[in-house]
């Protein structure tokens, strides 16, 4: 319910701690990001991933077809700018996602990307998720399913789900969890947010995955030159966020207004009875303090 969605909203304006706060400024005062590292990869360069749209049913709106090709044109434009601006990593020109949109499940493609309505593997908030398929540690095959609602049945907007998108993408490509609250790889997203965009820690933790295409190993054994262990930017990459190009931009449409969203959240819940009552008895008590305050200030009356 939207109701939900604003007492968390409001939670955070009035609460001075918090898992969440904590972790912002953790994130913020960070001098060293770090990125998980599956420790598995895909032994192909381009990538083909089917999004496939459900067929009747009242949940599905189209606009998030659109959310996920920017995501996925997100991921191609910063494998790009990696590529052209470090020229250690001038091999991942060669990468990129090559996406299909069908409403029918077809085989031949590596990634399958579908949409659901409820949230996934029966947790409470879980609107994303990227199972891999492996063998002797090589990625055959990827699944992604993306929830449209949350747990409390309201729709995700444009942006959330493009946000939502390029992260489980960033999973498809053997990526793990970032430690920094900012970045796209963080495990939590907060809907309503800002538009992510891909780090260069993300991009780095993509070259790491595809090191094989620097013809300096064979791909087999993985385990010889791959390992699953958190990785850190070189001194030579300063962590900062890649561009995206207009195409793959946000749009800027009142739907993705964040401030414009909370708002519409805010005048819901003042409309809601419940909530309105509430609201009712705190300024009849705000208006009688102020009374009695301003009746204990009052300076005496000279006698007449």
């Amino acid at each position: 319910m939207r109701i939900f969605l604003l007492f968390l909203l409001l939670s955070s304006l009035f609460l001075t701690a918090g898992s969440f706060a904590a972790g912002q400024v953790q994130g913020q005062n960070q001098t060293v990001y770090s990125l998980g590292i599956s420790g598995i990869a895909w032994d192909r360069t381009t990538l083909k991933i089917l999004l496939v749209t459900p067929n009747n049913v009242s949940w599905w709106n189209p606009i998030y077809v659109n959310s996920t090709l920017r995501a996925i044109g997100q991921w191609n434009d910063a494998i790009s700018e990696f590529a052209s601006n470090y020229s250690d990593y001038s091999y991942l020109s060669n990468l990129r996602f090559e996406p299909f949109v069908l409403n029918y499940t077809e085989p031949g493609f590596d990634i399958y990307l579908n949409w659901t309505q409820t949230n996934l593997a029966g947790s409470s908030d879980e609107i994303g998720l990227a199972t891999l398929t492996t063998e002797s540690n090589a990625i055959i095959g990827c699944t992604i399913n993306l929830a449209t609602h949350t747990s409390h049945d309201e729709p995700l907007i444009d942006g959330d789900m493009q946000n939502v998108a390029l992260h489980e993408l960033g999973h498809s490509l053997g990526l793990g969890h970032s430690n920094d609250t900012g970045d796209v790889m963080f495990p939590d997203i907060a809907l309503l947010g800002p538009a992510k965009s891909v780090s260069t820690l993300d991009m780095y933790g993509v070259a790491t995955t595809f090191a094989w295409m620097t013809n300096q190993f064979d791909f087999y054994p993985v385990s010889d030159w791959l390992r699953g262990d958190p990785i850190v930017l070189p001194s030579n990459i300063q962590y900062s966020y890649l561009p995206v190009s207009p195409q793959n931009a946000r749009p800027d449409t009142l739907e993705n207004n964040t401030i414009y969203q909370n708002a519409i959240i805010f005048f819901e819940l003042l409309l809601h009875p419940e909530i309105f009552a509430v609201i009712l008895v705190v300024a009849a008590l705000l208006v009688i303090i102020a009374l009695i305050v301003r009746k204990s200030t009052q300076p005496p009356k000279a006698d007449s």
